[in-house]
Order: C-alpha cells, then sequence, then structure tokens
C-alpha cells in the first residue's frame, strides 16, 4: 500500500500594527503555526511562510505582498493546506475570502488552533462566508468608533498619533512633547529654505550629517517637503483634511515661517525665489527673454568650452544673447541700489520685538484650556453648550496671540541685506544671492540692434517686484 503524500502547508501571518517594524507578534503567531503543522505531520516548505507585518487587512486599497504571494504559489499548484494564527489574520473582507475559494481546489484546508476547514467543501464554504460577513461587521464597528473617537480628539485640539517611525518627525510619541534634536533641524532647515537654499543641496547635507528620518532612513526632496509643510509644525490641527484651529503641541515654527516655507516649496511667492535646480550661474533660469518670456540659459562658445553669456535656448527664439559678464554687473547694481532704498527699509529690517510675554500667554491659556476640557468635558451640570462657548472664546483669544507673534517677525530672503554694500554682497553664498534678486526684480532681456564690444542697458527691462 502506498503512504499517503505529505500535506504541503504554507504559514500566513499578519498584524495590523507594528511600530518600528517590529516582528514579536508576527513571530509569535508563526511558532503557534508550526506547532500546529509539526502536529499534523504537515511539511512547510521555508519559501511557503508568508509574513504581511504592519499591514491592514480590511482596506481593500492595500496590499498585502505576503497574501497575494501565497495566493500565486495557489495558483501554481505549491500549496495543499493554509495554517493561521487565527482566520482574521487571512480574512478579515468577504472579498478576500471569494478569491481564496476561487483559487483553491478541493481538499485545500485552512487550519488554525480553533479548527480546520476544507475550502473545496460547500458547507465549510457557507460557515466560512458567515465569519467572513461577522469580521467584516466588527471592522465596520471599529471604524465607526475610531471616526467618533477622532472627532472627540479634534475638539480638545489633539490629532492621532502616529507616524510610520511611531512618531512626527519633530515630536516624541506621545504627539504632544517637541524632540528639541529634531525641532532644532526643522528651524534650521527653514531659514535656508526661505534664504532660496536648494532641496537638493539641503537633503545632500542632512544625509551627509546622518541626519535620518523617523524610520532611520536617508531624506530626498519629497520626504523633507512633507514634513516641512504639515500643518502640525505650525501648532495647527488637521482634522479630516482641513485646519480646524490651534493644537494642542507647541509650534515648532511661527506661523508665518511655515507659511512662508510652503510658499516657497511650491513656488507661489516671488518674495522666496525657491529654485528646484542647482544653479551655478547668478541669472541663469532668472533673467528672461523678451521675445518668447523662456528663461535665460548659460550659452558656449561654438569652438570652445568657455561661458561668453546668457541666451535663449527654446526652440523656434533663440534670438536674445548678452555677456554674462556685463549682465551680471548690471543686475547687481539694479539689486544694491533697491537694498538702499528707503521705501524698503521696513521690508528688509528684520525685527527686534520681545514677543516673551506674548508666547507666555498663549503658552497659559492653552494649558487652562485643556484642564477645562480635562474637568469639564463630562460634566453634565455645566453643559457640552458652555463648555463649547468656553473653549471658542479661548481659541479666540489663542489665535490672536499667535497671530500677533507670527507679526513680530517673519523671516524673509531679504532679512538682514538692508544697505548692504558690494563686499557685504561678494561675501553672500550663490544661493542667498540668487534668491535676493529674484526676490527684488523681474529681468527681461531683449535682443540688441547693436554690434560689437560693449552692453546697452536699454534692452534690459528691471520691474521691481
Amino acid at each position: 500500500m502506498l503512504d499517503k503524500p505529505q500535506v504541503r502547508a504554507a504559514i500566513y501571518c499578519r498584524i495590523s500594527l507594528a511600530r518600528l517594524g517590529d516582528t514579536v507578534k508576527v513571530d509569535e503567531q508563526e511558532l503557534v503555526c508550526r506547532r500546529l503543522a509539526h502536529a499534523r505531520n504537515w511539511a512547510v516548505d521555508p519559501r511557503h511562510v508568508y509574513i504581511d507585518n504592519s499591514v491592514s487587512a480590511w482596506k481593500h486599497t492595500v496590499r498585502r505582498k505576503g497574501w497575494e504571494a501565497m495566493l500565486e504559489a495557489i495558483k501554481r499548484g505549491e500549496i495543499d493546506a493554509i495554517i493561521v494564527y487565527h482566520g482574521d489574520r487571512l480574512i478579515r473582507q468577504p472579498w478576500d475570502l471569494e478569491v481564496l475559494l476561487r483559487l483553491a481546489q478541493a481538499g485545500t484546508l485552512l487550519a488554525s488552533p480553533t479548527g480546520e476547514r476544507d475550502l473545496g467543501n460547500p458547507e465549510d464554504q457557507f460557515v466560512l462566508r458567515i465569519e467572513a460577513a461577522v469580521a467584516k461587521r466588527e471592522v465596520d464597528n471599529t471604524s465607526r468608533r475610531m471616526k467618533a473617537k477622532f472627532d472627540r480628539l479634534a475638539e480638545q485640539g489633539i490629532s492621532r498619533l502616529g507616524g510610520r517611525g511611531g512618531r512626527a518627525f519633530g515630536f516624541e510619541p506621545d504627539g504632544l512633547t517637541v524632540r528639541e534634536a529634531d525641532a532644532a533641524v526643522l528651524r534650521e532647515v527653514a531659514v535656508r529654505v526661505l534664504a532660496g537654499e536648494p532641496m537638493g543641496a539641503i537633503v545632500r547635507d542632512l544625509n551627509g550629517r546622518k541626519v535620518t528620518t523617523v524610520t532611520g532612513g536617508q531624506w530626498d526632496h519629497a520626504n523633507l517637503k512633507r514634513v516641512l509643510t504639515k500643518p502640525r509644525m505650525a501648532g495647527l490641527l488637521v482634522h479630516r483634511g482641513e485646519i480646524v484651529g490651534p493644537a494642542a503641541w507647541p509650534a515648532i515654527l511661527d506661523q508665518a515661517t511655515w507659511k512662508a516655507v510652503c510658499d516657497a516649496l511650491e513656488q507661489k511667492a516671488g518674495a522666496f525665489a525657491y529654485v528646484h535646480n542647482v544653479r551655478t550661474h547668478l541669472l541663469s533660469g532668472i533673467a528672461r527673454c523678451g521675445p518668447c518670456g523662456k528663461p535665460l540659459m548659460p550659452r558656449q562658445h561654438a569652438r570652445g568650452k568657455q561661458l561668453l553669456g546668457y541666451g535663449c535656448v527654446a526652440p523656434g527664439c533663440r534670438k536674445t544673447h548678452r555677456a554674462m559678464h556685463h549682465l551680471d554687473a548690471y543686475v547687481i547694481g539694479a539689486t544694491l541700489a533697491r537694498l538702499s532704498d528707503e521705501r524698503l527699509r521696513k521690508r528688509l529690517q528684520p525685527t527686534t520685538r520681545d514677543t516673551s510675554g506674548l508666547t507666555a500667554e498663549m503658552n497659559k491659556l492653552s494649558q487652562r484650556r485643556l484642564q477645562m476640557i480635562a474637568e469639564f468635558g463630562d460634566d453634565d451640570e455645566m453643559g457640552a453648550d458652555v463648555l463649547r462657548l468656553s473653549v471658542r472664546r479661548l481659541d479666540k483669544r489663542i489665535g490672536d496671540l499667535r497671530a500677533e507673534i507670527d507679526a513680530a517677525h517673519v523671516p524673509t530672503v531679504l532679512t538682514g541685506l538692508w544697505n548692504i554694500d558690494r563686499a557685504g554682497w561678494d561675501a553672500l553664498g550663490l544661493h542667498r544671492k540668487r534668491a535676493a534678486i529674484g526676490a527684488l526684480l523681474r529681468i527681461t532681456v531683449w535682443p540688441s540692434q547693436k554690434r560689437g564690444p560693449g552692453f546697452d542697458p536699454t534692452t534690459v527691462e528691471l520691474e521691481p517686484v
């Protein structure tokens, strides 16, 4: 008599949320599943142990790579049985079950410590569909309770905690306490962005200094921009995609600075002249061709590598060309003249107003707000309407104080440049110079009718910004 072939089993483990990639929970699931396989004398090939760590099973849009790989193995006929710690580790939605049932052939088993089902048996399929429907209802109820919880937290100025690394960059895991080392980095980066330094250069510097994200990874343009533009950084609460008011945590950047950074990164504020690419010449990409409106770029001599000037490179135009040293000198002179203009003095001079008293009052009112909610939030005698009115009054005063503090000092790319002389200008970095020029002037260059050496200033339009 031939021996019955040994069952080829797969193990599937999943956990919805694992802080910092922690695998302890899925490791425990795998251990239980291996003991079950050993008790049944089932063979488990290491290739058929599938793990989805920190992956939700109830969101239809979330990919489960382990789940998908297991389905492919079932398609290939490599699996006779699936072992799970519990049914909801495998299936939380009815559509997952239907996908599995379509693939599994008669005799394919689903085993867990609570029992065993045959995926090809109509009676077992009926029971599994009921269990999947119950699991779906449980998920919906949990989702409804969580939404209600987050609504209550939003009324208190508190948002849900978290982040891929278990926290938001700049904050401790409680979401309320500022992590000063991170905050110092964010303030530094904000100043550098407003000074016109390209994000690429900032990213390279942070990575070179071994400053990491909350997950320990490297920075790139996208994730640094995402962190800087979060309303959380300005002490603002977002609920259901909208800013709803002041938050319970302190701001790392004042609102005016945060808004300026957001504008700079989106290239909406000409006053901050954010530049995407690394530029190595003063006016490349800033000066524009009069006939076509395209940016002028550095142009080389046809017979060599020496840079002669700025020129239009737009197909169908290419009509404008100007000597680089002539145009640079002319624009620098105009920029220094603007920087000494008395009408711009208020804009250029940094404020020295002391806002410590305003900050202390704002912090005191914020603490009072939290205490009021904590003490009277469940007090029927006080009443929800009275509490809501009191909180709104505090929110208005806190908002007024924030606005006053923000208005006291708005750092710009022009801060500190009032009445700067040529030596001071020459000492500035290229990115700061480019940003200052872009903040002060719109430069349009027209084709010159003159031939030969020299510079014709009448062909250069300098419009104040």
